[in-house]
C-alpha cells in the first residue's frame, strides 16, 4: 500500500504532477495546522491555502486518492503504508526524521518545485571559452555532487548548486534557496517573472549557492582561502565578487558561461576558470 504525505500550501504544476504520478496511492494525507508549532515556515506563509481548504480541492477535482487532514497527533500512526510517498523539500525531510516515519517502510522523495528549462540553461562550453578544461575524474565527481544539489532548488528561473573542497575534501555543499522559504515564489511571486535575463538580477527572492557557501562559512568560521569552488552554472557578478573577496583559488563550472562582467572580476581578483566536461569524453586538441 501506498500514500502521500505533503504540505500544500499552493496548488502549482510540480504538486498537480507529484499528485498524478501517484494517482494509485490510497491515500493523501495533508499536513494540518499544528505542525506549524514546530516548523516555523508553516507560519510564515500567510497566504497559504489552510490544510482544510486543500483538501476539500483535492477531494472536489481531478481522479486523486482521498484526501485528509492529520495533525501532529496523529503521526506516525496515521502512516500505515508500506510506500509513504513525500516533497523533496526541507520540510518533508525534517518531519520524516522527526517522527521516524522511514523506520519500516520505504520514503519516496519526489521533486515538485519544477524550473522553467530554457535552451541556454542547457549549453555547454562556448566556442569562444580559453581557458583550461579538466576532464579528470575527481573535477566530474565533485561537480556531479553539486549538479545534484542544484535538483533540490525551488527556484523556477534556474537551478544552481555549489561544493568548496580543498585538495579533494568537501568542505561545504548548497543551492540556491529562496527566503523567507523556499515556497516564496510560488505564494508570494517572483520579482524576476517580469524581466529578461541578466536585467535587475537584484530584483529577486533568492540567495545564491554561492553566496551561501560564503555566508555559512562565515557563521561556522570555515576558511576559503585558497580553497576551490564547483558550480553547476557560473557565477552571477555578485557572486563572482564574493568568490574573489573569499579568497577561492579556483573556479570551477559547468554548463552556461559568463553573465554579464562575472568573469572578468574572477581573471582581476586572479581566481582561474575551468571548464568541467561532464561528458566522459576527453575533448580534442
Amino acid at each position: 500500500m501506498k500514500q502521500v504525505l505533503l504540505y500544500l500550501p499552493v496548488i502549482h504544476s510540480g504538486y498537480e504532477s507529484l499528485l498524478a504520478k501517484h494517482a494509485d496511492a490510497a491515500e493523501i494525507l495533508l499536513l494540518g495546522e499544528s505542525f506549524a508549532e514546530d516548523h516555523r515556515v508553516m507560519r510564515k506563509e500567510i497566504r497559504a491555502l489552510s490544510p482544510v481548504s486543500a483538501a476539500r480541492y483535492l477531494n472536489r477535482s481531478g481522479d486523486r486518492p482521498p484526501a485528509r487532514v492529520i495533525e501532529r497527533a496523529d503521526l506516525p500512526a496515521a502512516c500505515t503504508a508500506d510506500v509513504l510517498v513525500v516533497p523533496d523539500e526541507e520540510l518533508m525531510r525534517d518531519l520524516v526524521a522527526r517522527y521516524a516515519l522511514g523506520s519500516g517502510r520505504i520514503v519516496n522523495y519526489e521533486r515538485t518545485f519544477l524550473r522553467w528549462d530554457r535552451g541556454w540553461s542547457q549549453a555547454q562550453r562556448p566556442a569562444d571559452y580559453d581557458g583550461a578544461v579538466a576532464t579528470d575524474e575527481l573535477s566530474r565527481r565533485l561537480m556531479g555532487r553539486a549538479t545534484e544539489a542544484a535538483g533540490r532548488s525551488s527556484d523556477w528561473w534556474r537551478q544552481v548548486g555549489a561544493l568548496a573542497a580543498r585538495d579533494g575534501e568537501v568542505l561545504a555543499v548548497e543551492y540556491n534557496q529562496h527566503r523567507p522559504t523556499e515556497y516564496a515564489p510560488y505564494l508570494d511571486g517572483d520579482p524576476r517573472n517580469d524581466f529578461s535575463r541578466g536585467v535587475r538580477i537584484d530584483l529577486s527572492t533568492a540567495i545564491h549557492a554561492e553566496a551561501l557557501i560564503v555566508a555559512r562559512a562565515a557563521r561556522a568560521g570555515t576558511v576559503l582561502d585558497g580553497a576551490d569552488l564547483y558550480v553547476s552554472t557560473f557565477p552571477c557578478p555578485g557572486c563572482a565578487r564574493l568568490v574573489a573577496e573569499a579568497g577561492f583559488r579556483r573556479c570551477y563550472f559547468a554548463g552556461p558561461y559568463a553573465m554579464l562582467d562575472g568573469d572578468a572580476i574572477l581573471r582581476s581578483a586572479g581566481v582561474e576558470l575551468i571548464w568541467v566536461d561532464t561528458t566522459g569524453d576527453t575533448p580534442a586538441g
